[in-house]
């Protein structure tokens, strides 16, 4: 009992390790939104003349139509070298005088854009809750959206080859036919993650059950 104990405490450290992957994170929560429109950053057509506040859950855009910035972040962070994937997360607070992601027909333009050592990327397309033909990587719960996207082969070279970072940003809503609906919308965070890899716990705790079972079996 003692050694199927053991076995069973070194299952689980390894399901805590495997649990744990480094992550490159940027909070839109700690932007000053009085520094998106000063040179060198900029904010682009609606986005203009938008309502943008900070909040602790990110950075909220009221505005109405095509609107877009670039943002030059005041301190780059180095990104994990097993950084692959691009994962942004935003809420619709309300589109069209609708609560969260309720209204009818939803359908806009959520791209990104990365630039890094490589240069810059564009990631993300068009959605919409339940939408066929959305982009593969945009998943719709309620009023959260996440935009999980695969970095360019020149981003995961750059940031393989280490001392890659994300200097700059951009965000954008593209309302597509709605282009004169009022829209609400929170950016909570972007996260620069390595891809998800089979847990290896799960196969430690079923190898050494099996152990546990032969030796019970040998000893009775």
């Amino acid at each position: 009992m003692k050694w199927f104990t053991g076995a069973l405490a070194v299952a689980g450290s390894l399901a805590i390790v495997s649990s744990v992957r480094a992550q490159s994170v940027i909070n839109f929560s700690t932007i000053n939104p009085s520094t998106l429109n000063t040179s060198p950053n900029a904010l682009y057509a609606g986005w203009a003349s938008a309502t943008i506040t900070s909040q602790p859950t990110g950075l909220e855009v009221v505005s109405t139509g095509y609107g877009s910035d670039y943002y030059i972040v005041p301190i780059a962070q180095t990104l994990n070298v097993n950084d692959t994937i691009a994962t942004l997360t935003l809420t619709i607070n309300s589109f069209g005088g609708a609560t969260g992601a309720t209204a009818s027909g939803l359908y806009t333009g959520l791209p990104f854009i990365l630039n890094d050592n490589s240069g810059s990327v564009t990631l993300g397309g068009y959605s919409g809750p339940g939408n066929p033909g959305n982009d593969p990587g945009a998943s719709w719960n309620g009023n959260v959206v996440t935009l999980t996207q695969t970095l360019s082969s020149a981003e995961v070279t750059a940031i393989q080859a280490g001392n890659d970072a994300i200097y700059s940003f951009g965000l954008e809503v593209d309302p597509a036919s709605a282009e004169t609906v009022p829209y609400d919308i929170t950016f909570n965070s972007l996260v620069l993650s390595p891809a998800a890899v089979p847990e290896p716990a799960p196969m430690a705790l079923t190898g050494m059950g099996a152990a546990c079972l032969m030796f019970l079996r040998r000893r009775k």
